[in-house]
């Protein structure tokens, strides 16, 4: 993993720190009229760089076409995640970049659990933690996983015959 991609990997948990250096430092300005204004400056910058880093929804609208990527005779690389998961906000970027590195040889099948369609999905393959990785081979049969931490993406590309 590059250093820029571990940067991108763990930018909530350097954000948060950041953000807290940031008022400190404006704590000892002493003018109340410049205070509240750069109170919220701060505020509404970090409000959006939280929401910029979230994974997002479910790739698929139905359990039937999530069916049909992992009978589609092709590896598939299966997220369970949600939005208010840290280490599937860490994540992310990984999954990005393990996307445009697989290209079309391999599924990529993202579920929201907070979505309806997952939950049949989830059941079937025992997801009970976020982020959950599975990957499975061209026969739908399951190869690797990895839960509750964020994605080794080595492992990933290891298990999904990518080196």
């Amino acid at each position: 993993m590059s250093i820029f991609e571990t940067l991108l990997s763990y930018s909530v948990v350097i954000l948060i720190p950041v953000l807290a250096l940031g008022l400190a430092t404006l704590l000892p300005v002493k003018r109340w009229r410049l205070r509240g204004p750069l109170y919220a400056v701060v505020l509404v910058v970090a409000i959006f760089a939280v929401f910029q880093i979230t994974p997002g929804e479910s790739n698929v609208s139905s359990t039937a076409e999530a069916n049909e990527i992992i009978s589609s005779g092709q590896p598939v690389f299966v997220e369970f995640f949600s939005n208010r998961c840290p280490n599937c906000l860490a994540s992310e970027q990984s999954v990005r970049s393990l996307e445009s590195q697989v290209g079309d040889d391999v599924q990529v099948l993202k579920l929201n659990v907070y979505d309806d369609i997952a939950l049949p999905l989830m059941n079937r393959f025992r997801a009970t933690a976020t982020p959950t990785f599975v990957v499975l081979n061209a026969d739908g049969e399951e190869v690797w996983r990895q839960t509750g931490e964020a994605l080794d993406k080595g492992a990933a590309l290891e298990a999904l015959g990518i080196s």
